[in-house]
């Protein structure tokens, strides 16, 4: 266990109520799940974007072992078969899990505890993240189907990370330029690497430009009728997906076929 003041470290068979090192009043003891909550948290806050990649593909590869033994085996198929959607996944859902875990800390570099009291700006920015990310998933839930997540995963991260991401281009809109002047609000935003509110909202402006293009594009595709053997049987598109499966053939099959 660690001071929360001064981080030092404090015996196990430490009895009292105070601090060895600071003389601090520490924290009433919780259950274990919360303190190995605490520990979670403290120990995620201001980790890179290699860690969460390693955490998420853990995490993913230990499904699909599960799975794999116990059931039919849908997410191993999927990471032997699509190696580079699956490269991707890893990938994006890394980045995004970055931000969307500097956006819920309240603690930033240079402090030992929580940074001064958050501005109501930045606990509806919170807030709204949250909110956005739970509805992206209840929206995948709905159209992908309950029982896809593992066979369909990408398509989950895809639709929760658009949700997100929209609601950081439209609230991007939302904040006063007075406001981002504040140094708390400065100081947060920076955190999460933005320096300056107009690259912010060029960055949201373009973001929402593609959606809306890649909507009306999609609904414009799917009125043409057999598209899908249009393309299958374009020579020159079935090279280029050779092309790049064939940069992942050197890929070792985690779950061989018997």
């Amino acid at each position: 266990m660690k001071c929360p003041n001064c981080k030092g470290a404090i015996p196990t068979d430490h009895k009292g109520r105070t601090c060895p090192s600071c003389g601090d009043p520490l924290p009433i003891s919780t259950s274990i799940l919360s303190d190995w909550g605490r520990r979670a948290r403290t120990y995620t806050e201001e980790r890179g974007f290699f860690f969460w990649l390693l955490v998420f593909a853990l995490i993913v590869s230990l499904l699909a072992v599960i799975e794999h033994l116990l059931g039919p085996g849908t997410l191993a198929r999927l990471l032997d078969h699509h190696k580079f959607v699956s490269l991707v996944m890893f990938i994006y859902a890394a980045a995004h899990l970055k931000v969307i875990r500097c956006i819920n800390t309240k603690t930033r570099p240079g402090y030992p505890g929580e940074y001064w009291v958050d501005r109501l700006i930045i606990r509806k920015f919170r807030k709204g993240t949250n909110t956005a990310l739970l509805v992206g998933f209840i929206v995948s839930v709905v159209v992908v189907g309950p029982f896809n997540v593992l066979s369909l995963m990408p398509a989950y991260i895809l639709i929760m990370s658009l949700f997100t991401a929209s609601f950081w281009s439209i609230d991007s809109f939302r904040i006063d330029d007075r406001e981002f002047q504040d140094a708390k609000i400065r100081t947060y935003f920076e955190y999460l690497g933005v320096r300056r509110l107009r690259t912010l909202r060029k960055a949201s402006g373009a973001y929402i430009i593609c959606i809306v293009v890649s909507a009306a594009t999609f609904y414009g595709l799917s009125q043409i009728e057999n598209l899908w053997w249009m393309i299958k049987l374009n020579p020159t598109l079935n090279d280029i997906i050779d092309i790049i499966n064939g940069l992942f053939d050197w890929v070792p099959m985690l779950f061989p076929a018997n």
